[in-house]
């Protein structure tokens, strides 16, 4: 019943946001025509064009998901022929990524670059291992998560089970699409009592060898000052040599290591792959987004695979290794960043 009701909340909150759009794409239409002799900002008007495209092109695929979502609904409840739904539901979730890529490449100049651990641009995707794969991304900047589930979908061909924020639960697009893929929406707390990683386990678990689990071990965007609570906190439990680690860390946060941990152990047979990035990192709130667009440099992305046999056992090495490659992320970032 609590699902039901948040995804009834969530559509209507979804047709008030839309029906919002509508009416603020109009007005600036009207506004754009009366204001054309003299355009007072021409900059601004266009980022105004840009943003609303953007929210345009989303509430349509929320309202079209939704729409073909209740279809294949009502289909099940009449063959109850699970297999064909969740293929249904891999179908719509890779149309909608690749629909928000192309919006954000027309509209706000997101030009995606992939590219070597030495920063050469490559000239195709490289093939990721064989089998099952826990993806670790680096949690930098608006929409990253988006982009690595497309690259994921659309590049790879891996479906993605997905450890998202308890927030995204309430878009109803999102909840109803992941209701039979696997999926796990967290809120963690410090003192769960391991409840967290326990669910990033059980979805880690049984994967098939076209499926990734995309997990974010940082647990959220960078920023100044979470790097620094990170540390205080660290340092609060008393684990010294883990706060001086994370100290040296410039440009991610220290990961969290009992989800990835979590996953590794139910999945044993899954090779790690590592994601860094930059091109986002700026972009952390609503006013950020507004003051960049259009984009004007490009998302780079990098990834390399540590196969399954290469993984540690022992919970100190392990650790130790799960640093590394942190810290290997975060000199990646600050030789590929580029100044604004």
């Amino acid at each position: 019943m609590r699902t039901a009701g948040r995804r009834l909340l969530g559509i209507g909150l979804l047709l008030a946001a839309s029906a919002l759009v509508l009416v603020a794409t109009g007005g600036a239409l009207v506004f754009t025509a009366f204001t054309a002799p003299w355009r007072p900002s021409r900059v601004r008007l266009g980022r105004l064009r840009r943003v609303l495209a953007v929210a345009v092109v989303y509430a349509t695929l929320e309202i079209k998901g939704l729409t073909v979502a209740i279809g294949r609904w009502i289909r099940f409840r009449l063959d109850h022929d699970a297999a064909r739904d969740r293929r249904g539901r891999v179908r719509s979730l890779r149309a909608s990524l690749a629909d928000l890529r192309r919006a954000a490449g027309r509209f706000g100049g997101l030009d995606v670059v992939l590219v070597d651990a030495s920063g050469r641009r490559r000239g195709e995707l490289p093939d990721l291992p064989a089998g099952p794969v826990i993806v670790c991304g680096r949690h930098g900047g608006v929409g990253g998560a988006f982009l690595l589930a497309h690259l994921l979908l659309s590049g790879f061909g891996r479906v993605p089970r997905v450890v998202l924020k308890q927030t995204l639960a309430w878009d109803p697009l999102i909840d109803t699409l992941l209701s039979r893929i696997p999926h796990a929406f967290i809120d963690p707390q410090p003192g769960d009592g391991g409840a967290t990683a326990d669910r990033i386990g059980a979805l880690a678990g049984g994967m098939a060898a076209d499926e990734a689990l995309l997990i974010f071990p940082e647990g959220g965007n960078f920023t100044p000052r979470r790097r620094m609570r990170a540390i205080g906190r660290l340092r609060r439990r008393g684990l010294t040599a883990a706060a001086r680690r994370a100290a040296r860390l410039r440009n991610v946060l220290p990961p969290h290591p009992d989800g990835v941990f979590a996953a590794i152990e139910a999945a044993p047979e899954a090779a790690v792959v590592f994601v860094a990035h930059t091109g986002l990192d700026h972009l952390l709130s609503a006013a950020d987004v507004w003051r960049a667009l259009p984009l004007r440099l490009p998302v780079l992305i990098t990834w390399w695979a540590v196969p399954a046999g290469d993984v540690p056992g022992e919970p100190d090495r392990r650790l130790a290794w799960l640093e590394d490659h942190w810290a290997r992320i975060d000199a990646w970032v600050a030789r590929n960043r580029i100044p604004l």
